[in-house]
């Protein structure tokens, strides 16, 4: 028995080291990115260049750049609306994929000034 312990034990050794996380490499998974989101207020618009720049809630000014196939939501893009968007990095420059327009009157409209409360509701029968 001890004949063959020994070339068993060596296979067995060689399956495990085979096998170790430490020695086998990881492939590099890269998660799907959909773009960056940014929200904030139209400082300028360029039309000509099809450039804009938006202020987003700490202060900092993000230079971007509009398509063809840009969606853009909610009415034309000018300076001083609240925007929200999504952008990719395509060629050292950010390209909006997507914008979503809120102008000056209707991001006032759409913000409520009071919610109703609720009324309890009333156990029938009791």
């Amino acid at each position: 028995m001890t004949r063959f312990a020994a070339p068993f034990l060596l296979v067995l050794s060689g399956f495990f080291a085979a096998g170790s996380p430490s020695t086998t490499p990881t492939p590099a998974v890269r998660a799907k990115v959909h773009g960056v989101g940014v929200s904030g207020r139209v400082v300028k618009v360029d039309a000509a260049k099809k450039t804009f720049s938006v202020r987003d809630a700490g202060g900092k000014e993000v230079a971007l750049s509009w398509t063809g196939a840009t969606k853009i939501v909610g009415g034309e893009l000018k300076a001083g609306d609240a925007v929200t968007l999504r952008y990719l990095d395509k060629d050292k420059r950010h390209i909006a994929a997507y914008i979503r327009v809120n102008s000056g009157a209707a991001a006032a409209s759409a913000t409520p000034t009071a919610v109703p409360a609720a009324a309890p509701a009333a156990t029938p029968g009791r």
